[in-house]
């Protein structure tokens, strides 16, 4: 009997046939042989079906499902499994050469360990750009090989994302090995409800029941910004949606501090930091929303800001944003005053001028 591989790796396959070849052969090129590659997709109406198919390698599996959705690929993956580890990846994104190398060296060095996270690297413009790893809220970039992640330390590392929300390992659920074991005895899943947040939410999940990680200071992933990035899941807005993943959102929260046992004293202070990554990402949605304004949509547009700028799940939050230098100090405003009209023409101003005109 052929024994279980180390690394099942996870890829949600939707739509990807520009991406996805440079995902697979940076998986075939792996330093580290003994895995298994999970290729789901998740309804795809492009050529990405042949493309996985195109693939004779022993080691990668196919699946093909009705779309549902990243996190239900995600699941679907997992449960098709066998590794001692899982490692997720998108479909637009690629593994350095040395990441499973890299990872397993660091697993293999700490026996009780069920996550262990590795650095990435930003693709943008054709250009590679480190990204610091800080753990501390207000603190400076950490430039040791490795860190131990428990205790106080873990709960830092989550206000440090909720306090300055941006590209945080904490908040993706790529680039680092999960122990499969302790998925299956916790029965974590990812929320198939959710279409924001949901990599954080399962990340929760996953450092409250670990108790401690370890960060190997090693790029071993590179994330791609495509298109000025204006990512799937934030394209249009979806009131009724979006209002639903920041109660689940506020919930994770308040399951995290009970799991961690937060001292009490830190409870409502990290509670009004959750309140501002909900505002600073219900900012970048509005205004990547208003980019995709037209003659046509502008109605619904404009009645969907109106549904989720009336909500009382944004109200109640509004009060938590403390804007940092660059940060917008006019659209919460607009926002807390429900002033939709204003609030569209400076957000499609904005989106303008951050990303540019929409090709039509």
């Amino acid at each position: 009997m052929t024994p279980p591989p180390r690394v099942s790796i996870v890829v949600p396959v939707f739509n990807a046939e520009r991406f996805i070849n440079t995902a697979i052969n940076s998986v075939l090129e792996q330093t580290f042989l003994d895995w298994e590659l999970i290729l789901v997709d998740d309804g795809s109406q492009d050529n990405s079906r042949a493309i996985c198919d195109s693939y004779l390698d022993k080691r990668i599996k196919f699946i093909s499902q009705p779309n549902a959705g990243p996190a239900a690929a995600r699941n679907t993956g997992v449960k098709n499994a066998s590794g001692e580890f899982i490692l997720f990846l998108d479909a637009d994104d690629y593994l350095l050469p040395n990441a499973l190398e890299i990872l397993l060296t660091i697993a293999d060095q700490n026996d009780a360990i069920n996550m262990v996270l590795g650095n990435f690297l930003k693709l943008q413009n054709g250009t590679l750009h480190p990204q610091p790893a800080i753990f501390q809220p207000n603190g400076i970039p950490f430039t040791g090989e490795s860190y131990l992640l428990e205790g106080i330390d873990l709960l830092h590392y989550v206000r440090h994302f909720l306090t300055t929300p941006s590209n945080h390992l904490v908040s993706y659920c790529w680039a680092r090995l999960y122990r499969r074991s302790m998925i299956l005895e916790h029965a974590m899943v990812a929320n198939e409800t959710m279409r924001l947040f949901e990599d954080f939410a399962f990340n929760l999940d996953v450092m409250a029941k670990a108790k401690k990680i370890v960060f190997i200071n090693k790029p071993v992933y590179v994330y791609v910004m495509h298109d000025a990035h204006v990512s799937a899941s934030m394209v249009a807005l979806d009131a009724p949606q979006l209002i639903h993943d920041m109660q689940l959102f506020q919930q994770k929260i308040e399951s995290f501090l009970v799991e961690f046992e937060c001292a009490h004293a830190l409870i409502e202070q990290i509670r009004r930091e959750a309140g501002h990554a909900l505002v600073h990402y219900a900012i970048i949605f509005l205004v990547r929303t208003c980019r995709q304004i037209t003659s046509q949509n502008r109605p619904r547009i404009l009645s969907e800001i109106r549904q989720f700028i009336e909500s009382s799940t944004l109200q109640r939050v509004l009060s938590c944003y403390q804007p940092r230098t660059g940060n917008s100090r006019v659209l919460p405003w607009l926002m807390r005053l429900q002033w939709a009209q204003f609030l569209i023409l400076l957000c499609q101003w904005k989106s303008y001028r951050r990303y540019g005109r929409l090709k039509r």
